[in-house]
């Protein structure tokens, strides 16, 4: 690319941010700059759908298309490289090992000559010069022993640092930056465990959604930095209150989720409950200035697997309950039946 187009690309690309006001973070320029010189066609095409319909571009439209063109590349070219590495050190293994295959052969053929000569050896000087022969060819299978020896040590060190170096990049494909929870790929995956080992188990298997209640006109009236400042306020919460054996995730947006494998209906929505109870207690100031925020509620559906139910459906349960806490007044937790709900009215 010339350096003038790249200079005419970049312009255009911040022109039309701003023109949909999206923030001019370096995340949102890379998938700006993709689109505007069409070298990820999958992402200018669904970009250009969002722009076709008018209006603003929301943040988890771009940090979606982000997520999955340019970390899942990063991951690959990652693979990619760690199994070049794998390849080469297991290449220099195999030539090592047929070295010291033809000095073990070349070892055989002198022990067997020597085993021919001895009963021909009739003087000391004969003798003599078969004993230094066995003892040269003996020194020089040790040397290479050891050298065998320390080549497998230093390769399995190097397998193993190329090992988790695969596994950090692995995990970071399945968290989420701003939060550090798992983001929705994990979830997804997380899911399906859950479910499958709910069936076949037996074990009570829950899921909880929960939302920041109002988040636009937070986000709207004091800007991103500070909707980023709730979203991992309110992340925080729920690691506090899950368990070790659940997984909080990142669900999209202002949305969280927490899969809960072995819980009752009873104990997760008791969690849920101490979650919103303790999002609302808090009053949250402004990093930048010290201004009040005022008090943040999130409002949670809580929903208890069914054997043989389909992931989907437990979602959409879950999500249906998540509506009605809205609908009936926000800063509240539904659970699947109305005797079950433990919310409590907006103040």
């Amino acid at each position: 690319m010339q350096t003038n187009e790249g200079i005419d690309l970049a312009r255009r690309a911040l022109d039309l941010m701003e023109e949909h006001k999206v923030a001019p973070t370096p995340q949102n320029y890379a998938v700006w700059v993709a689109y505007v010189s069409d070298s990820i066609p999958e992402l200018s095409e669904t970009l250009q759908t969002a722009v076709d319909k008018g209006g603003p571009i929301d943040d988890e439209l771009c940090d979606e298309l982000y997520d999955r063109h340019f970390t899942f590349k990063r991951i690959q070219d990652a693979v990619l490289d760690t199994g070049g590495a794998m390849s080469r050190e297991l290449g220099a293994v195999v030539k090592t090992l047929e070295a010291a295959e033809r000095d073990t052969a070349a070892y055989g053929e002198a022990l067997a000559g020597a085993s021919g000569q001895l009963g021909d050896a009739t003087d000391t000087v004969t003798f003599k010069r078969m004993v230094e022969g066995l003892v040269s060819a003996t020194a020089r299978m040790q040397r290479r022993s050891r050298e065998l020896e320390r080549r497998l040590q230093e390769t399995s060190v190097e397998v193993n640092q190329l090992r988790g170096n695969l596994e950090k990049v692995r995990e970071e494909a399945m968290t989420d930056a701003l939060t550090g929870l798992a983001n929705r790929k994990r979830f997804d995956e997380s899911m399906r465990k859950a479910r499958r080992d709910s069936d076949l188990q037996g074990d009570d298997f829950c899921l909880v959604l929960c939302d920041i209640d109002h988040f636009k006109r937070f986000n709207d009236t004091w800007g991103h930095q500070t909707g980023d400042q709730i979203i991992r306020f309110v992340a925080a919460c729920l690691s506090r209150f899950a368990k070790d054996t659940h997984i909080v995730a990142r669900y999209g947006g202002e949305e969280f989720a927490i899969v809960m494998p072995k819980t009752t209906v009873a104990d997760a929505a008791m969690i849920a409950e101490k979650i919103r109870a303790t999002v609302e207690s808090k009053r949250l100031l402004r990093k930048s200035t010290n201004e009040d925020l005022g008090h943040i509620t999130v409002s949670m559906g809580v929903s208890q697997h069914i054997s043989g139910e389909a992931v989907e459906g437990l979602i959409e349960r879950a999500d249906t309950n998540l509506y009605k806490s809205k609908q009936t007044g926000r800063n509240r937790v539904t659970v699947d039946s109305a005797e079950d709900d433990t919310g409590v009215a907006a103040a």
